[in-house]
Order: C-alpha cells, then sequence, then structure tokens
C-alpha cells in the first residue's frame, strides 16, 4: 500500500513561491513586446507623448533606426492597422555592477529613441514589476537609486573624458498591479527641475532633466479609468479576466495582433495567477521563506496586517493575507488606537 506524503508548511511554502517567480517572469516578458512597451513609452513619457503607439512600434524601439524625414515627422497610420503583436523589443544587459556597489538586477531594460534630429536622442528605460508596492521603504527612492546607477555606468560607454554634456536620459517605471486601495488606478511622475533662487535661468532643460521614476498604480480591470495604457495593463495583469477576453479587449480596444506566442504567456500567466490566489499567496512571502520559522511567519502578518489596517483595506483582505481571525484584527487595531469596523 502506498503511503501518502505529506508536505511541511515550509516546503509547500517553497512551492507556492517558485509559482510566484513564474508568475513574475510570465509578467515581464509580457512587457517586452514592442506593441505594450510603445503604450507605456506613450502614456509615461513626455519626450514620446507626441507620438503615435504605431509609431513609436515602428520607429523608435529597434537599434539601428532609420533617420529620414519619415522618422521627423508622426505617421497617421491606418486606424483599421494592428500593431505587432510578435516583435519583442531588444533589451541592454539587465545587470548593473560596480565596484563597492551591490549588484543591481534591472527586470526590463532597453533604449528608446527620439526622431528628429540627424543623431536621435536615446532614452534608457527600466520597466519594473512591483507585486508589493509597501517594501518597507518608499518606492521611489529605489527608483531613483536604479536611475542614478544607470546614469554613472554611462561613463565609458556612453561618454568619456569629462563629456558630461553627452548624458543620455533614463526613466525607471514600476508597475504596480495590487496597490492599496487609495492608491489605485494612478500615474505618478517624480523627476529633477530647476528651482531659481535669484538670477535669470541659463541652463536648458536638456542640461538638468536627466532621471525620471514613474510609478503605475494598476486597479480594478472592470472598471474603466480615465486613461488608455491602465486599462490596457488592468486587463493585462487582471486575475479574474480569461485569456480569451483578455485577448479579444487587446487587440479589439488597443489594436495589438495576437500571436501564437503572446496568446501562451497570456494563458500562463493567467493560470499561476488564478493559483496563486487559491493558494492565499500573500504579499511579502519571500521574507516568509527567509525566516522560515513560525514566529517569523506570525511576526511578518502582524506588520502586514498594520498595514492593511492603516491603508483601510476590507477586512476580508486583511484576513485572506494575514491569515488572522477577527478577534485577532480587533486586537491590532486597538493596540494602533484605531476603530474597528468588522
Amino acid at each position: 500500500m502506498t503511503s501518502i506524503v505529506h508536505q511541511t508548511d515550509l516546503a509547500q511554502t517553497i512551492d507556492l513561491a517558485a509559482e510566484r517567480a513564474r508568475y513574475d517572469e510570465c509578467a515581464k516578458k509580457l512587457l517586452t513586446y514592442k506593441a505594450v512597451a510603445a503604450w507605456i513609452l506613450k502614456s509615461c513619457t513626455k519626450e514620446f507623448s507626441q507620438y503615435s503607439v504605431k509609431f513609436i512600434c515602428e520607429n523608435c524601439l529597434k537599434d539601428n533606426i532609420e533617420v529620414s524625414s519619415r522618422a521627423v515627422h508622426q505617421d497617421q497610420p491606418d486606424h483599421t492597422g494592428t500593431l505587432d503583436g510578435n516583435e519583442r523589443i531588444d533589451s541592454l544587459n539587465s545587470e548593473a555592477n560596480a565596484i563597492r556597489e551591490q549588484t543591481v538586477y534591472y527586470d526590463i531594460r532597453f533604449r528608446a529613441y527620439i526622431p528628429g534630429s540627424a543623431e536621435p536622442v536615446q532614452l534608457i528605460i527600466n520597466l519594473e514589476i512591483q507585486l508589493n508596492d509597501t517594501p518597507g521603504y518608499p518606492l521611489v527612492t529605489r527608483g531613483f537609486y536604479y536611475c542614478a546607477r544607470m546614469i554613472s555606468e554611462q561613463y565609458g560607454t556612453v561618454f568619456t573624458g569629462e563629456h558630461y554634456e553627452e548624458l543620455q536620459k533614463v526613466y525607471s517605471i514600476w508597475i504596480c498591479p495590487d496597490p492599496a486601495k487609495k492608491r489605485r488606478n494612478g500615474i505618478f511622475r517624480y523627476h529633477t527641475v530647476q528651482d531659481t533662487v535669484l538670477g535669470k535661468p541659463y541652463e536648458s532643460p536638456d542640461s538638468y532633466d536627466l532621471m525620471e521614476v514613474v510609478i503605475v498604480n494598476l486597479g480594478d480591470a472592470d472598471k474603466e479609468s480615465d486613461l488608455e495604457i491602465l486599462d490596457l495593463l488592468n486587463t493585462l495583469f487582471s486575475l479574474s479576466i480569461s485569456p480569451e477576453t483578455k485577448k479579444a479587449r487587446l487587440q479589439d480596444d488597443f489594436g495589438i495582433a495576437m500571436t501564437e506566442e503572446f496568446e501562451s504567456e497570456v494563458q500562463d500567466m493567467c493560470n499561476l495567477g488564478k493559483a496563486l490566489v487559491e493558494q492565499g499567496i500573500e504579499q511579502g512571502i519571500e521574507q516568509g521563506i527567509e525566516q522560515g520559522v513560525e514566529q517569523g511567519v506570525e511576526q511578518k502578518n502582524l506588520s502586514l496586517a498594520k498595514m492593511m489596517l492603516e491603508d483601510k483595506e476590507p477586512i476580508d483582505k486583511i484576513k485572506k493575507y494575514t491569515g488572522f481571525a477577527t478577534d485577532k484584527l480587533e486586537e491590532i487595531a486597538k493596540s494602533m488606537g484605531m476603530t474597528f469596523t468588522a
């Protein structure tokens, strides 16, 4: 007779974390398609806001861009045409390391070219998927750290000697699929500006507008937002919409032609996302694995509960992510001086 082997909680947690990693990888792959990246560039960067998504796809997301009169002026695309759902962007090295500094791994990094001059201006774009939008520090600070690394590593590659005027602007764009309720469906840009204390300004923005952090907080895919990019990403990352519906929306509403490879990756992410929800994966699971002990898990859930109570998240959601019963949450809220309403 074959005996049934039951895994320990830690063993199950390791399995679930592996699934979460696969979900993250699927999300990253979907963002490498030119059609999706072009929508992000048009909506999140001022440099590309004037161009159509089709124009960005065909002219700005490739290494050997053709410089001609056609590249200077925006195309007037046929509204019935669809964007190529098969081409991916050419990514840069996703690892950044320097002496005495820790190695940084970017999710996705690529160059985008702004046409309109003899030498098209390059922007270095970093896209990040952030499943936990409250990691214990302001997310924008990490974004600026990534920008600073992308700026500093241009020495010896983009420019040499003291030719700092050749620095290329960098973007760090963070996409948060499941932010706190009060932050949902919002896009926030942080950048450097000139603040004149006294005198007449003499530097052009090109000299100091060199880094921007953009945080994109997604929301409910069933509710239409005021920006198309949010509707697109909400659809793409939704755990409740079927792959068939996603594909139909992407093609009908956003003009993205579906391919077998793209469809397969949408299907994989949907399946993984549903598995994670059903098995109760919570934010911060990586910390729980590292601790690997009951006390560590309890402390982590306590911190998570406090954070979610402060954010006024629904009680059912807090119970789902923390595993705490109603009376325990009431006790925590009381210790924080908050009024608890079940």
